[in-house]
């Protein structure tokens, strides 16, 4: 009999260590999900090792904008619910400044999309609060956005290299 008590009181201690050591990684899991650490942490992984969708594109778009003394800082992105991502930058974080990149699931939709928010799907556009410079190639733009005095200050330097950086990359990239 007292046997049988102590196998069932190990049996018990057994289960409940078990339940609560899951429970704890259950409930760490589940808030890393909550507060989209998890989401985060891929992410990153994904840009540093060059898996994410456009992670090459984007890390020559960032290292030729350094290279003439443009470094592009504080990164954005955003991607809609079909899809359609847009990356912005600030040109050395000069808040008047902007490098929007917007990639597109085809052209159509780039043509359409682009027309929407600045009125052309290429060239120069005042509007959304500044002038645009807007490059275009298939599926992805390159726009170049300035505001307040300094209207213009990378204008001459985004028009030599947005099209260049685009030709090389005329597909979506996932790699």
């Amino acid at each position: 009999m007292n046997y049988r008590r102590i196998v069932t009181v190990l049996l018990l201690c057994s289960i409940l260590a078990i339940s609560v050591g899951c429970s704890r990684q259950v409930a760490r899991d589940e808030m890393r999900l909550y507060n989209m650490r998890a989401y985060e942490e891929g992410s990153r992984e994904a840009r540093i090792s060059g898996r994410g969708l456009n992670g090459k594109f984007l890390e020559e778009l960032q290292a030729s904008f350094n290279q003439v003394g443009m470094p592009l800082t504080n990164e954005t992105y955003a991607e809609d619910n079909v899809g359609n991502i847009t990356y912005q930058y600030r040109i050395n974080y000069d808040a008047s400044q902007f490098i929007t990149v917007y990639v597109y699931q085809d052209q159509a939709a780039r043509e359409k999309g682009i027309k929407e928010i600045y009125g052309v799907t290429e060239g120069d556009a005042n509007a959304a609060g500044g002038h645009n410079l807007i490059v275009s190639d298939k599926e992805t733009s390159i726009v170049y956005t300035s505001t307040g005095d300094k209207t213009d200050n990378y204008y001459g330097q985004v028009k030599k290299l947005a099209p260049s950086l685009l030709a090389k990359h005329q597909r979506r990239a996932s790699s």
